[in-house]
């Protein structure tokens, strides 16, 4: 379950638009939400809130299409809710960057031949810009990086894990992603050395590679044939000298 962060906003997608939920019961509920289908009662026992206080809430975020709900199949008087949206990021002013953008949007010259220079400046900058403003799209990032992750697997797939994580590391190489090395396959770890995704961002203190998470959990779950998860040991951006990765099967529910 995603833990409940220092920022002020937390932004989902709904049907209609991007909305934004500042109110902390109403993040608390959306939180639980994220695990599942939940009863009234079931949120109102994790919430520890009034049942007026949390069925006020629901109401608010049925009104807004962040949740919907549904009646018992026993009991038409029970109800259940669930998300109608996703979860795309936190908005957090207090964690505004203060450097400038120029002192990212570099290392482009007129001429170069290198399309993964340009390419490299272009995710930098973006990336970059949405910091300077407080704004984490982790969770969309994760996301592209999954749908990314299902368009290359079929050229990375192999007969074993061993084949799997030979073609993996080319692929990195060749497509000046990274640096993949001592990789293990029992636990599956590895580092990344001049990782596309990170090294030349700011200091954040945390890892930030959510993109390389989606695509690595993807490409892992597609290889084993069951859910994995990508998790980021070591960040450049958490001041890490590389940045690792163990993946690691996800527990069942």
């Amino acid at each position: 379950m995603r833990a409940i962060g220092r920022s002020d906003l937390s932004l989902f997608g709904t049907a209609t638009g991007v909305r934004a939920v500042r109110n902390p019961v109403r993040r608390h509920i959306l939180q639980l939400l994220e695990g599942g289908e939940m009863s009234f009662e079931s949120i109102v026992s994790s919430s520890g809130r009034a049942k007026s206080t949390v069925s006020a809430h629901l109401s608010a975020l049925v009104d807004e299409g962040i949740i919907g709900s549904r009646p018992g199949d026993d009991d038409e008087r029970k109800k259940y809710f669930f998300l109608t949206s996703h979860f795309i990021g936190e908005l957090s002013p207090g964690d505004r960057i203060a450097d400038e953008i120029s002192d990212y949007a570099f290392d482009y010259r007129e001429g170069a031949v290198d399309p993964f220079a340009f390419y490299r400046l272009v995710y930098r900058t973006f990336r970059v810009s949405l910091l300077m403003e407080g704004i984490s799209i982790d969770p969309l990032l994760k996301r592209a990086g999954e749908t990314v992750g299902n368009a290359i697997y079929p050229a990375l797939a192999a007969k074993d894990m061993d084949g799997f994580c030979t073609n993996l590391a080319g692929f990195w190489e060749q497509h000046h992603l990274g640096n993949i090395e001592n990789l293990t396959l029992d636990p599956i770890y590895f580092s990344i050395y001049d990782c596309f995704e990170c090294v030349e961002l700011p200091f954040l203190g945390k890892p930030a590679c959510s993109f390389d998470s989606g695509l690595l959990s993807l490409l892992f779950s597609r290889q084993s044939g069951r859910p994995m998860e990508a998790l980021e040991r070591e960040c450049y951006a958490a001041g890490d000298p590389c940045c690792t990765f163990e993946i690691l099967p996800v527990p069942e529910k």
